[in-house]
């Protein structure tokens, strides 16, 4: 067996395009006078045939825009939701710590719960103090 010189299909031997190649060719005639050069007849190097696409119905294509409507309508409800999600937790953080009028950077710090790397580590420190 032989491979079409333009679409890699396999072909009775002796030929040089399959039908559907001179079908499609036979649309865009040549004039008989140009000079073509046609390169040496190699077989598939890869094994692989490349058959044409099979042509898809309106049908076909109407359910696969549709699945693809779905696809694309779910990920915009999850990247909107995780955008909400976001915004309303850097609010929460915003007004958690954000400066008042009359505050400074030092009171905020001072109004927040006293930590010390031994409370992290061990739990709070021993009382020292005997009374």
């Amino acid at each position: 067996m032989a491979v079409c010189m333009r679409c890699g299909r396999e072909i009775e031997e002796g030929q040089v395009f399959c039908q559907d190649c001179l079908k499609e060719m036979s649309r865009y005639p040549v004039d008989p006078n140009t000079v073509v050069q046609i390169p040496l007849r190699k077989e598939s190097v890869t094994g692989k045939k490349n058959p044409r696409r099979r042509s898809i119905s309106p049908e076909e294509q109407i359910l696969i825009l549709r699945r693809r409507i779905r696809i694309l309508s779910a990920l915009t409800a999850l990247l909107v939701g995780l955008s909400l999600g976001m915004a309303a937790y850097a609010f929460r953080v915003y007004s958690r710590y954000r400066l008042r009028p009359g505050q400074n950077y030092t009171s905020v710090i001072s109004t927040l719960p006293p930590t010390t790397a031994d409370e992290t580590v061990t739990g709070p420190a021993p009382d020292t103090n005997p009374n």
